[in-house]
């Protein structure tokens, strides 16, 4: 992927985000960039009048987009399938693997449930689920020494063992973006022969994964979040691991020699090569497989590494303020940028904290007791300034009343 140092600017005019609002919620859906949207538009179009449609329409665009979506986390375009969800993807992992008696899985406290429901079936198996909870710490190390991340991946690292079968973990935590080293977890799965599952959902697109350095057995990316596509279309990045394995549904389109549809009831046993055998068929949806592409597209030109940096810049004075206030922020090398949790001071309620919020057309989620911030491109430091402005009303509120 070609880099530069030349910053990022504010996207806000490619979206149709009305002035009035400040969304700070792509954790829960991305909005879709206008080239994005219009993509769509133009498939539905041609699909309404499918003349001009031909075989070719089946395989040439999932194609194209294969490579787009290996070159956005720097992956071999023949390890890339595409995926409905990432419920299917784990499904995928769960067939093919085999875990023994006493072995366990190793997953994070309150991560995403697509990541943990294909494993938790293995218990009765005699497979342990071992969860690793986030650590009572404070969620800066600028005054305490350690952090609640670094403790939180210490802990990880800690309970894989040589009985572990599968690690299942996400670049950022879904509800508050805390980091996790996967380069340290996935040196110590490879250690114990563990299968290393990665949920990048909510991070690729918006910050770098490299999947030729990292190595995950299987990475899987819906792209409605921080990709900013449509809902019902992501893709997976599969090792070697799942070369000879078994798919899900038995498409004739994953079958070798598909394009001839003159021959399709010459029946192939042989799979389309790659990990092309565990496509979803939905991958041949003209108009989610076109706006996949110009999201792809977008994304690897504004570049991964650029987002997170701007992002970063934006949030800098905002963070420093709600820290100020009693809030608590992660540090900026343990917290995702398109993600991150305000821990709220002792005695805020996060519901009342979240309908102040909505009052004021500033969209965000509560998880737990913190409030999920998750800007993007389209946001601009004057929206972190807003809600830093709405959250020290709150902490004026609580003192006048106490």
């Amino acid at each position: 992927m070609p880099t530069t140092s030349v910053p990022l600017v504010c996207q806000r005019d490619l979206f149709s985000i009305p002035d009035s609002h400040c969304y700070l919620n792509s954790a829960f859906m991305g909005p879709l960039p206008r080239p994005v949207e219009q993509a769509g538009v133009a498939a539905l179009a041609a699909r309404a009048s499918p003349i001009g449609l031909t075989a070719q329409d089946f395989f040439d665009p999932a194609e194209r987009v294969r490579i787009l979506c290996a070159q956005l986390v720097h992956a071999d375009p023949e390890r890339v399938a595409f995926v409905p969800t990432v419920a299917y993807a784990t499904a995928i992992v769960a067939r093919n693997l085999h875990p023994k008696a006493g072995q366990n899985v190793v997953m994070l406290g309150d991560m995403f449930p697509s990541n943990v429901y294909a494993w938790r079936n293995w218990r009765s198996h005699g497979v342990d689920m071992r969860t690793v909870h986030a650590p009572a710490a404070p969620w800066s190390s600028q005054s305490t020494g350690e952090s609640r991340g670094a403790l939180w991946n210490n802990a990880v690292v800690r309970a894989i063992d040589s009985n572990t079968a599968l690690v299942a973990v996400e670049p950022a935590h879904w509800t508050d973006g805390t980091l996790f080293d996967l380069d340290r977890i996935g040196t110590r799965c490879r250690e114990v022969g563990a299968a290393f599952v990665v949920d990048g959902t909510q991070t690729v697109g918006a910050m770098p994964f490299d999947v030729q350095r990292l190595r995950p057995d299987a990475l899987v990316v819906h792209s409605y979040k921080s990709m900013l596509s449509n809902y019902g279309l992501g893709f997976a990045v599969f090792s070697d691991r799942f070369l000879d394995a078994s798919p899900l549904e038995e498409s004739w389109l994953m079958r070798s020699g598909s394009e001839n549809f003159a021959r399709l009831v010459d029946y192939e046993d042989r799979y389309a090569q790659g990990m092309r055998r565990f496509d979803t068929s939905l991958r041949a949806n003209p108009i989610l497989i076109a706006m996949l592409e110009a999201a792809c597209r977008l994304l690897i030109d504004w570049q991964p590494g650029r987002i997170r940096e701007y992002l970063l810049n934006i949030e800098r004075g905002s963070v420093d303020r709600l820290r100020s206030l009693g809030f608590e922020v992660a540090d900026e090398g343990e917290r995702c940028a398109n993600l991150f949790g305000v821990r709220l001071p002792d005695g805020m309620n996060p519901e009342t904290c979240r309908r102040h919020l909505a009052q004021r057309q500033i969209h965000v989620a509560v998880r737990g007791s913190a409030v999920r911030v998750s800007p993007h491109i389209y946001n601009d430091e004057s929206d972190l300034v807003r809600l830093a402005d709405a959250l020290s009303e709150l902490v004026s509120v609580r003192a006048n009343t106490q």
